[in-house]
């Protein structure tokens, strides 16, 4: 007993430090940290999620179950949740709708609506050339005529149609004597490749322009009545010469030709002669028909520059003559017979 009474021999309850012993036992009473199990849902939580990507129509349901045991997760599920906002990269917006450089060329409802007045200048025309370019379409002016002194189109024509297309149109020839053409307009459908004019009237949304350009010709014409009358004279002068020219060189190079053997009647000439009865080579009968003295009946006739006969000048009529010539020649040097040659020119739509 007394070898067990001496503290030296219990040498096995050096084993037990009171001071660890009482840390371990404090650690196993302590209170769970509830972070730890915030950890242990969170690793349990990934996995589940894990799983739920690849089931996209049960995330949501998972999700609920997830906040409703873990209240903390709440905020992270709800923004993993929320829907990305639509991209609009690649969305193809309208083109821009084209903005035409003339005032002649306005574009509306997917038309090219265009408008020619007298007061357009060849600028213009080939403003509205270039529009009908950017449209695909195609605008040609096949023939045109200005006043004398070239400020209003008395003359034109105008073609429109489509360069690969099926549309296709054109005006008559418009015509207008001593006065501004009528305005006139069409429009063109770059859809369906297709164009239409109007000889006698425009879109409404050119009515401002039309009146404007109107009382610009008006305007102009009453301010330039002396200049415009000298002027329209000249014109006409020149041109009732030009329609003889082939006629009046045949004559000038013939060698044979007789000394002032050349008398050319124009509109004033002729009327001069139908309303007063006189005769000068050519004169009208009662009823306004051509008709020649009798030392030219056996003349060769030529009507627009055809050859033709007695009898078929005699069936024209005054109105339908827009010109006549007369010319002699000599048939020989010796100078002692003459052949006689009466040449008419016909208003164009008159024409034989």
């Amino acid at each position: 007993m007394k070898t067990f009474q001496n503290p030296e021999h219990f040498a096995f309850t050096n084993h037990f430090n009171k001071s660890l012993l009482k840390s371990r036992i404090a650690m196993m009473n302590r209170t769970k940290s509830r972070w730890l199990g915030v950890v242990k849902y969170g690793v349990f939580i990934g996995m589940l999620w894990l799983c739920a990507a690849f089931t996209k129509p049960y995330r949501v349901k998972v999700a609920a179950k997830i906040v409703e045991k873990v209240p903390e997760l709440k905020l992270v599920l709800e923004e993993s949740t929320t829907s990305l906002p639509t991209l609009n990269d690649f969305v193809l917006e309208a083109p821009p709708k084209p903005i035409s450089a003339t005032k002649y060329v306005i574009y509306k409802d997917n038309k090219l609506y265009w408008v020619v007045t007298a007061k357009v200048t060849f600028k213009d025309l080939a403003a509205i050339q270039l529009e009908f370019q950017k449209s695909g379409g195609k605008f040609f002016v096949k023939q045109m005529k200005y006043d004398p002194l070239g400020f209003y189109l008395s003359e034109i024509s105008i073609k429109t149609s489509y360069l690969k297309g099926r549309g296709g149109c054109a005006t008559d020839d418009l015509k207008a004597v001593d006065k501004p053409i009528s305005a006139f307009g069409g429009w063109i459908q770059t859809g369906d490749k297709n164009c239409g004019i109007s000889d006698n009237s425009w879109d409404p949304v050119f009515d401002k322009i039309v009146e404007q350009d109107s009382k610009a010709v008006e305007k102009w014409m009453n301010d330039h009545q002396s200049e415009y009358g000298k002027a329209k004279e000249e014109e006409k002068r020149q041109e009732e010469h030009a329609l003889l020219e082939n006629v009046r060189r045949e004559f000038y190079k013939n060698p044979l030709k007789a000394h002032n053997g050349f008398t050319d009647f124009g509109q004033d000439a002729l009327q001069y002669i139908f309303q007063s009865g006189a005769r000068n080579r050519v004169y009208f009968g009662s009823q306004g028909e051509f008709r020649v003295e009798n030392f030219y009946k056996t003349s060769n006739f030529i009507i627009d520059n055809q050859a033709s006969t007695l009898e078929q000048a005699e069936q024209l009529t005054f109105d339908k003559i827009r010109t006549v010539a007369c010319y002699v020649v000599y048939t020989d040097s010796t100078r002692q017979f003459t052949r006689r040659t009466v040449a008419i020119v016909t208003h164009p739509t008159n024409k034989l």
